[in-house]
């Protein structure tokens, strides 16, 4: 009994360094480095840029919901207008059936989006909001930039 309590402790214990291990997982890296042109040109670059920006909403929606349901539910919105996008992508990319893409997507994303909510509740507790004085506001800026390109990009092609 004692050693099946010490197997345990140790599968627990590995299990935690590798979800807890900064190597393993993802880290926000400023979105605003990439340019429109590179995303045309470089499909990691666009996956990267989809996934974060993906990321970067659902973090907004999540910590808005509560006392801004409109705000949040705009957030939302443009989260799944990039989202499908992001799994093409991903696809792609990694030479994947859609559905493996699709569940790859949703663990990076869903790893991914509480980054950004650890990172904007730190910036809250500093400055008093959760984008104020940090690159999340330019990356804000950028990731609706692109949100609005690809759809203007899709509209043009459902009008020829």
């Amino acid at each position: 009994m004692i050693f099946m309590n010490v197997i345990s402790m140790k599968k627990i214990f590995i299990i935690f360094l590798f979800i807890s291990n900064p190597l393993l997982s993802q880290t926000i890296k400023p979105l605003n480095t990439h340019t429109v042109v590179g995303l045309l040109e470089d499909d990691n670059s666009t996956y990267l840029v989809i996934e974060g920006c993906t990321s970067l909403y659902s973090a907004i929606t999540e910590l808005t919901k509560k006392r801004y349901h409109d705000l949040a539910s705009e957030f939302y919105k443009k989260a799944n207008i990039l989202y499908p996008y992001g799994i093409i992508t991903l696809s792609k990319i990694k030479s994947i059936p859609y559905e493996e893409a699709e569940k790859i997507y949703f663990n990076n994303t869903s790893s991914l989006t509480q980054e950004y909510i650890d990172e904007m509740n730190r910036n809250g507790e500093i400055t008093g909001s959760f984008i104020k004085d940090s690159f999340l506001s330019a990356d804000l800026f950028f990731c609706n930039e692109i949100t609005s390109y690809l759809q203007l990009v899709v509209l043009e092609s459902l009008e020829k």
